[in-house]
């Protein structure tokens, strides 16, 4: 086996200095649009140096994006959103009904496609993150309130493993004379 020397250089590593920035005490360097920062964040972010690139990782939402790969897309319209993220049809009226309250100025899907993200522009908190059955709506304490969708949950590969998971085993057949448990092949060892 033959082993390199050479050490792997760092994610982003290839990404000009002059497009990182941090946040002072800050531990993370991020992309001046990331979605992260807030716009008091966005109003102390300093230029990066390249000993804060050998010291601190660069945000992945931030590497994706300034490695020329947005992380997102955009969308015009909450609706649209709502079709490309397949959002049942069950839960729509209400999510629409709570995206009329926000000011969803920004409308975005990050690459996991799991959910919708309406903030008031860039540098803003994310007002809703709207997932297929429920949205974490941002509270005015600063965290965010779940709310569950009346519909019927999504479909998803992850919830049809975890309802399998949950489902009991069926009884093991048992011998109708001594009601002891059968063995694999059937035939009941204490009665025959």
């Amino acid at each position: 086996m033959t082993t390199s020397s050479e050490t792997p250089a760092p994610a982003g590593a290839e990404i000009p200095i002059e497009q990182l920035y941090r946040v002072p005490y800050g531990k993370v360097l991020h992309g001046k649009d990331c979605q992260h920062l807030t716009t008091n964040r966005l109003a102390t972010l300093q230029p990066a140096t390249e000993l804060d690139r050998q010291k601190f990782k660069i945000c992945r939402s931030c590497l994706i994006a300034l490695d020329g790969d947005p992380g997102h897309d955009d969308f015009e319209s909450f609706e649209s959103a709502l079709e490309a993220l397949q959002v049942p049809p069950a839960n729509r009226q209400a999510m629409r009904e709570i995206a009329d309250a926000l000011d969803t100025s920004r409308i975005w899907i990050p690459v996991p496609r799991t959910y919708i993200a309406v903030s008031p522009g860039t540098g803003h908190q994310v007002s809703a993150f709207f997932n297929r059955d429920y949205v974490d709506v941002l509270d005015e304490d600063g965290g965010y309130k779940r709310v569950l969708m009346a519909g019927p949950p999504a479909k998803t590969k992850a919830r049809t493993k975890a309802a399998a998971a949950q489902e009991p085993e069926p009884a093991p057949p048992t011998c109708p004379t001594c009601y002891m448990q059968l063995p694999a092949t059937g035939i009941c060892d204490s009665c025959d």
